[in-house]
């Protein structure tokens, strides 16, 4: 019989899994949150317009797709980090570099798109941290020789 610290998944693989997976939930809480309310954003838009061009219409469809493509991107890139976060979880070591790249990707993006979900892109960071650290090397290391 084994101890459970010789088996099984380690505490950073698990806890990082889970901060991942809270990141990019309120990261899509956060999309939606704004997208509820863009008509604030239209109307502070409204408000400082000096172009007399742009009409009213013109403004609210101009946000409305905006944060649409927003929230488009926010759905897939979050979608794509529980996945591949799960995938290093299971002990690919491979997905861990994914992960790295699309949590990147849901920063930098966050930071330019929707400045609600800073914290939680920050939150989904943290989870990948952990994933670097040594006891979740060398789980990833031997799931990697055993394959």
């Amino acid at each position: 019989m084994t101890s459970p610290k010789e088996s099984g998944t380690p505490r950073t693989i698990t806890v990082g899994y889970w901060l991942v997976v809270a990141g990019a939930a309120l990261c899509v809480a956060a999309g939606i949150f704004q997208f509820a309310t863009r008509q604030a954003l239209v109307d502070a838009i409204k408000s400082r317009n000096t172009d007399p061009a742009l009409t009213s219409e013109m403004i609210e469809s101009s946000a409305t797709a905006t944060l649409g493509v927003v929230m488009g991107v926010t759905v897939v890139v979050a979608a794509l980090m529980v996945w591949l976060a799960g995938k290093v979880k299971a002990g690919t070591r491979k997905s861990r570099t994914g992960l790295m790249i699309a949590v990147l990707i849901n920063l930098f993006f966050q930071m330019v798109g929707n400045g609600y979900a800073l914290v939680p892109a920050l939150i989904a960071m943290s989870g990948l941290v952990l994933f670097y650290f040594r006891q979740s090397s060398d789980f990833l290391t031997e799931r990697e020789q055993l394959t």
